[in-house]
């Protein structure tokens, strides 16, 4: 236990001293991977709503599946749903009788519609059928239109397709960009330990000299490594916490329509708060230990 904590506070000394001796280069890394991170912060709270948003219109997305008027009777009906959940888009059936048909009808468009109710409702039986990928709604549009007793469809057009391919084509691209940014965070800090390591190529060669082994001359650069990293992402993470609190408030919580509702303060701080603490000790600590491990392989 007592050698345990000794060998780390010996690593916390030499971390902190290789950090004092470079001060200006340390500084500079913990800029970097700062704005680096910052900017991982934005695009993830950009990232859980897009995704939040795709899966939202997505699920309220549904076809509407007009019968034609002889499917009235209960067998008839059931069997046209059959045919339609075969179908492998679609998620799922729902019944709706031309009595509710005409009380939607009522709802969107007014009051006036409310002289057809009972036997002179001239609408037909339908239903409402959600798909599991929005990207396809037209094609299985299309097969239920050919399935018998089909009388029409509507889904929304294509607006409403090229809505949910945007999603998530802004998905993809945020997540290359997240990739490429940790990618230049990870070259960073390399560089920043492997000058540290450079400079005290010296001491590292006295103490293999006298027998110690990679782990403990590389510990101590990896916690240099580290602790870049977590200094990285203070700023980043009040930024966020803050921000976009105030964004939140300043927003009434939705981003124009109530459809696209944000994310609580509280779930994005500890979700994107959190993630981007644990990536700058992630990318600190491996940037740090390629750096130690390649110098000490070159060296051997």
């Amino acid at each position: 236990m007592m050698k345990g904590l000794r060998t780390f506070l010996y690593e916390l000394k030499y971390a902190f001293l290789g950090m004092k001796r470079h001060i200006m280069l340390c500084f500079s890394a913990i800029s970097a991977i700062g704005i680096t991170l910052l900017l991982i912060g934005a695009l993830l709270i950009i990232g859980f709503h897009v995704d939040y948003f795709s899966n939202g219109v997505q699920k309220d997305l549904s076809i509407h599946v007009i019968l034609n008027e002889d499917i009235t009777d209960e067998s008839s009906i059931d069997d046209v749903k059959n045919e339609i959940s075969k179908l492998k888009n679609v998620e799922n059936v729902d019944f709706s009788s031309k009595d509710n048909e005409l009380e939607l009808m009522i709802k969107e468009k007014g009051s006036a519609f409310k002289a057809y109710r009972g036997d002179s409702n001239p609408l037909s039986n339908a239903f409402f059928v959600f798909v599991r990928n929005a990207s396809s709604i037209n094609e299985t549009s299309k097969q239920i239109k050919n399935i018998d007793g089909v009388a029409s469809v509507a889904f929304g057009g294509d607006s409403v397709t090229s809505l949910v391919e945007m999603l998530n084509m802004i998905q993809k691209i945020g997540i290359g960009i997240v990739a490429l940014l940790i990618v230049l965070s990870l070259y960073l800090i390399y560089n920043t330990i492997r000058t540290t390591i450079d400079s005290r190529r010296d001491e590292i060669l006295i103490m293999r000299t006298v027998g110690a082994t990679n782990g403990f001359i590389s510990n101590p650069f990896i916690v240099e490594g580290i602790i870049i990293g977590l200094l990285g992402s203070v700023i980043p993470y009040l930024i966020v916490h803050f921000g976009y609190q105030k964004l939140y408030t300043s927003l009434n919580g939705q981003l124009f329509t109530p459809m696209f509702a944000l994310f609580k303060p509280d779930v994005i701080n500890f979700q994107v708060g959190s993630s981007i603490v644990l990536a700058g000790v992630l990318i600190g600590g491996f940037a740090s230990l390629l750096a130690a491990r390649k110098y000490l392989k070159m060296k051997r």
